[in-house]
């Protein structure tokens, strides 16, 4: 058995043109009458006090050359006990951090 014409899709062609002639012209999403849409944007306490540690403490030219000389000279020499106890404090406070930031959620 052979169906001829199943590709002709004018009537579903007619009933969109009818639906979409029969709806109310749309303000373009974003836009009230005319005014423009604008953005906005608010930053975490966590961003802002991250944005203001940038310039918190200015790097010393004089100290990094220095210790870059002791580098090349052989003369620096890492204290391992310093190094751990630093990065315990550090992660200590950024653990504080997050629990104080996320206590919120």
């Amino acid at each position: 058995m052979k169906i001829n014409g199943t590709n002709d899709s004018k009537p579903v062609d007619l009933i969109n043109r009818a639906t979409n002639a029969s709806r109310s012209p749309t303000v373009p999403q974003g836009e009230v009458a005319g005014v423009p849409p604008t953005d906005q944007v608010s930053l975490s306490a966590t961003t802002q006090s991250l944005v203001g540690s940038d310039s918190a403490e200015p790097i010393d030219s004089a100290k990094v050359e220095e210790v870059r000389a002791a580098i090349q000279e052989g003369r620096f020499h890492v204290n391992a006990q310093v190094v751990a106890d630093r990065m315990i404090s550090a992660a200590s406070e950024l653990l504080e951090t997050i629990s104080v930031g996320g206590a919120g959620r």
